[in-house]
């Protein structure tokens, strides 16, 4: 079970599902409640399979292109780092307009299934194993549909800058995972250098 949680709160974290309410309440908030059960469903399974796919095929495409994991974890570092900083330092851009249906686009990809789960997620399978990581992308996938689901009470609860304020910790949180895996990718390569 220990397991479970080491893969489940770096995926929670990469999701950001608090984070995100803000800028899904912009998109859908002038969509009919049935409208926005939709949109909910169809972010999150297409952030899943976006997800699944991209965890059995990432493995094949790097080893035709001859990357370790050691090249895997300090690239994901960067990349993490890079967007959480982004995140944290930059000031918030306004929300587009209203989509028609912004369940697949922009929810599902990239606002759920980004940059920051994809390299989440590959370091979470190396480091924990395939069974683990896909019960905690479920698990991690059922508990964004709530967020996104009760989205309406959690804005009146948390309010817009109590779920920005949540999205910083979350990025900060995420920068020092970021830390982490460059830290062990230079590790594990002077290992094998020497």
């Amino acid at each position: 079970m220990d397991l479970f949680w080491l893969a489940f709160i770096p995926l929670f974290v990469a999701f950001d599902g608090v984070g995100l309410l803000p800028l899904y309440w912009a998109l859908s908030h002038r969509l009919t409640p049935a409208k926005r059960r939709q949109a909910v469903t169809e972010a999150v399974i297409t952030a899943a399979i976006v997800a699944v796919v991209f965890l059995l095929v990432s493995r094949f495409v790097f080893s035709l292109m001859g990357l370790t994991v050691s090249d895997v974890m300090i690239a994901g570092g960067l990349i993490l780092m890079v967007l959480c900083l982004r995140e944290l330092l930059l000031p918030e851009k306004p929300a587009k307009p209203d989509s028609p249906n912004p369940g697949v686009v922009p929810l599902g990809v990239p606002l759920l299934s980004g940059p920051a789960v994809m390299t989440t997620i590959l370091l979470v399978r190396d480091h924990y194993g395939w069974q683990v990581t896909l019960a905690a992308l479920a698990a991690n996938m059922a508990v964004i549909w709530v967020i996104l689901s009760s989205a309406e009470r959690l804005m009146r609860w948390v309010g817009r800058e109590g779920s920005q304020v949540i999205s910083k910790i979350f990025s900060l949180i995420l920068t020092a995972f970021g830390v982490m895996l460059i830290r062990h990718g230079v590790l594990l390569v002077l290992r094998k250098g020497g």
